[in-house]
């Protein structure tokens, strides 16, 4: 029989081990711990000592100490929850707890009786939700609930002891349990006797016989056939051995027999259950033998993980509010101090070098327009990046009568016009394939982005080489000089982007940077655009820059994308090839690409990332090449709740700050919810990549890029969650509350994120405050603080505040723009060597201030 783990935390300075697994089959045991399982979805069946039980969804059980027990599914897939805890802890407060047997079992009560049942889900619910927060003396609070726990249960459920006789002789009883179940399963192979282990024993047999059946609730024959199916199952899904070939392998004397015991308990044959179930241990096998990080991106064993957990932090609400926010009523106190003359640092302020957008023909939108319009006034970017200038609704590839491919840039000139219009600079991806020289049908995206390679590779050069040119004739050399041209999206992603091996890619973009350089020496030109999971996943980046080495082509930049979740690459790519086998379009994948499970990684993943593309280049180049983060987000899902929240002002500010000198631009993946990879969303705050919605109100991570737009030029201090900056005798302090993700969370589980609650997948963490004092600094200033947070800038919070309406009137969308902005406080200090404020800064809060000195 076997067992399958996740363990949710294991802590070793805690009386208390809590895990989610789900079981096929577990074996015979006991132990010392106290175990509480809680079937989160699905059935068990359960036998403690002589008797069986058949446990539901929602039921729950307490295994007392040295209980003897075992549990096996059904024909349902099952989640438990198990809580173990060690009864001796507790012999210091309640000196006969360790003999302690407590009849806890819900499923013999009807539903009118549950209620002390629901206080005991409700303290493991707390327990686990306290394991998974971690916050600040999180092992105090699971102390305490631990402690509220087992009270609860000796004063609400009928108990009794074990006498110090008894409780030798159950030990005695053990170990010779253990003896006997050691003997069989070491020579299931062949005959074993009762009267062999009654001699090993020095037993008589009778009374050996009525011994197991009152241990373990069956007889010896029954246990010897319940090992030999659980062995023969095994086989039946994990072999081509014949089903008369598993029958003796397992020890049954005949297929007869085997079959017969087998229906007995299965309720069918054996034929029949390896049928049904080798898909579902097939998947556990997968699971075993994957990575880290595709074991981690799973669904475990295909259960609805996310369903069972949301179901069982219901129990959290009827005994406190407690996680509707950080239970943290303690500020974390810092003292922060900086002298205003200190010759600072330059740099380069990256983060404004680069901006993203979906696809070229949206920028076309007049409403989109708009809200470019208004981030350049506000923010200022000096690049915009983004897919599909040759895709098939730009309509620039076109057949004349002779079928010759004649070229109409009327969209493309519109495009690139409103750019310079609006003061940003084209970072151009060279893609996808115009239907006209595409080599197949394979698209990706609603839109239908034709992800192949050129039927021919010269139209793909001509349409390049054409490209430039009329841009060259409309914008003039020096102008598209200064422009970026990236080789295609994310190639390493085949069958998602690009059909074909990455022997095709290097080819594909050597003849592309060729062609883009046979026009001028001075236009930039690079990629590969890959994925952060192809730099530490596979050797595909090496292999690039091993080409490029051997073959010296024109590289001027690299380029990445980088999104803090891991996927299973490999199966998603098997699963792609499986649906062109099977005549199916690719775009019917982009769904369960989008919402396959995931994993994030850790909180500095993006910094980690650009250290690994340095040391990686550094170690093939002997020359100085840009590096450009050409996609980035929190996520890199289209639905992800969390994007609209105020999560993501302080992720952006956070990886921004730490990121300085590591890379030459960053571009967040997207400014704006208009795009349509897949269709349009429709909730006003849907989760879509943007800074800014749909409606063109601006989201918490707008104003974060804002904020970074006021520092100064130099850096005089820069610490753990704050920077400050000046330019000649200004000064400019932002500070920031930056709280993770939970490990449930990290771990794939979305149960506690809901459309109108986005702030329960966070780590625990307390609200800062600050002293700070700036030094050295006189004369008449203006002070302008800047609020941002839940209650101050948020549009995501208000509109919950509101009701979370849909379909919004102009008046309601006017007045949600009114409170979208961060707080803005203004006064005018004459200053005499010193400047103190004390600072309050909530979780996912951000708050900068300005000294602008005044004449």
């Amino acid at each position: 029989m076997k067992c399958f783990y996740e363990v949710i935390r294991a802590e070793e300075n805690l009386p208390i081990k809590a895990f989610i697994h789900s079981i096929n089959g577990l074996e015979m045991h006991w132990h010392n711990e106290m175990e509480i399982i809680l079937v989160l979805q699905g059935s068990v069946n359960i036998r403690v000592g002589n008797e069986l039980y058949s446990l539901s969804e929602n039921d729950l059980i307490l295994i007392n100490s040295n209980e003897i027990h075992n549990i096996n599914k059904t024909k349902e897939e099952n989640m438990l929850l198990a809580v173990q805890m060690n009864p001796s802890y507790y012999s210091a407060y309640y000196p006969r707890f360790n003999k302690i047997m407590i009849d806890c079992k819900s499923f013999l009560y009807g539903k009118e009786a549950q209620e002390r049942f629901d206080i005991v889900r409700h303290y493991l619910a707390k327990i686990v939700w306290e394991l998974n927060k971690k916050g600040k003396g999180y092992q105090l609070i699971i102390g305490s609930e631990i402690h509220l726990l087992t009270a609860y249960l000796v004063n609400n459920f009928d108990y009794h002891f074990i006498e110090d006789e008894k409780s030798a002789s159950i030990n005695k009883d053990i170990h010779r349990l253990q003896s006997i179940i050691s003997f069989i399963n070491e020579n299931l192979e062949r005959k074993v006797t009762l009267q062999e282990i009654a001699d090993r024993e020095k037993l008589n047999v009778y009374y050996l016989s009525h011994f197991i059946k009152k241990k373990m609730g069956v007889s010896f024959q029954e246990y010897i056939n319940i090992i030999r199916l659980d062995k023969a199952v095994n086989s039946l899904t994990s072999t081509n051995k014949t089903i008369t070939e598993i029958s003796y392998a397992s020890g049954f004397p005949s297929t007869k027999s085997f079959n017969k015991n087998f229906k007995i308990t299965y309720g069918c044959s054996p034929t029949e259950h390896r049928k049904e179930n080798t898909k579902y241990l097939n998947n556990i096998k997968k699971i075993e033998n994957t990575n880290f990080h595709e074991k981690k991106s799973r669904t475990y064993l295909d259960v609805d993980r996310n369903a069972a957990l949301k179901k069982l932090f219901t129990y959290l609400k009827p005994l406190d509010n407690e996680i509707q926010d950080d239970n943290v009523t303690t500020n974390d106190k810092e003292a922060i101090s900086v002298n205003a003359k200190k010759k600072g640092m330059y740099y380069v302020p990256y983060w404004k070098k680069l901006i993203t957008y979906s696809r070229a023909s949206e920028g076309l939108r007049k409403s989109w327009q708009n809200q470019l319009k208004e981030l350049q006034n506000e923010i200022g970017f000096e690049y915009i990046r983004f897919h599909g200038i040759f895709s098939d609704d730009m309509m620039i590839c076109n057949f004349n009568e002779e079928n010759n491919i004649v070229y109409n840039w009327y969209y493309v000139d519109e495009l690139l016009d409103f750019f310079k219009k609006v003061n940003i600079k084209p970072f151009i991806e060279l893609g996808f394939m115009p239907s006209e020289i595409k080599k197949s049908d394979e698209t990706v995206f609603w839109w239908k982005a034709n992800i192949s390679q050129p039927k021919d590779i010269k139209l793909w050069t001509d349409l390049v080489v054409e490209f430039i040119k009329h841009c060259i004739n409309r914008y003039g050399l020096k102008e598209v000089e200064t422009w970026y041209f990236e080789v295609w999206n994310e190639p390493d992603l085949e069958y998602v982007f690009w059909v074909g091996g990455k022997e095709e890619y290097f080819e594909f973009y050597k003849q592309t940077a060729l062609a883009v350089k046979s026009i001028s020496e001075k236009l930039r030109v690079g990629g590969p655009a890959i994925t952060y999971q192809a730099l530490s996943d596979n050797a595909w980046f090496e292999d690039f820059l091993l080409y490029y080495n051997k073959n010296n082509f024109p590289l001027d930049f690299f380029s990445f994308h980088i999104y803090p979740e891991a996927y299973s690459l490999q199966e998603a790519v098997e699963n792609l090839k499986m649906m062109i086998e099977q005549g199916k379009k690719l775009e019917e994948s982009d769904k369960n690409w989008e919402e396959a499970p995931r994993i994030y990684y850790g909180k500095d993943n993006t910094y980690d990332t650009l250290n690994l593309i340095n040391d990686k280049i550094k170690k093939s180049l002997n020359h100085y090449t840009e590096i450009h983060i050409t996609e980035w987000n929190a996520s890199a899902y289209n639905r992800n709740l969390i994007h609209d929240t105020c999560f993501v002002a302080t992720f952006i500010i956070s990886n921004i700050l730490k990121c300085i000198g590591k890379v030459n631009s960053i571009g967040y993946w997207t400014f704006t919810d208009i795009m349509e990879e897949t269709k349009a969303g429709i909730s006003a705050f849907h989760g879509g990549f943007g800074l800014i919605n749909n409606n063109g109100l601006k989201k918490p991570s707008y104003f974060a890029y804002y904020l970074l737009s006021k520092l100064g030029k130099e850096i005089i201090e820069q610490g753990e969650e704050y920077i400050i900056t000046k330019t000649d005798e200004d000064i400019q302090v932002l500070v920031y509350n930056y709280a993770y993700f939970d490990d449930l969370f990290l771990n794939g589980d979305t149960s506690a994120l809901t459309n109108t609650e986005r702030y329960l997948v966070y780590e625990r963490k307390s609200p800062k405050e600050i002293d700070l004092n700036v030094m050295e600094i006189s004369g008449s200033y203006k002070i302008t603080k800047y609020q941002l947070d839940r209650e101050h800038g948020s549009a995501f919070d208000e509109w919950i505040n509101m009701g979370a309406p849909e379909n919004m009137t102009q008046q309601e969308l006017n007045y949600l723009k009114g409170k979208a902005h961060p707080k803005m406080t203004i006064e005018y200090l004459k200053l005499n060597g010193e400047y103190k404020e004390k600072l309050y800064i909530p979780v996912h809060g951000v708050e900068l201030i300005t000294l602008e000195k005044k004449l």
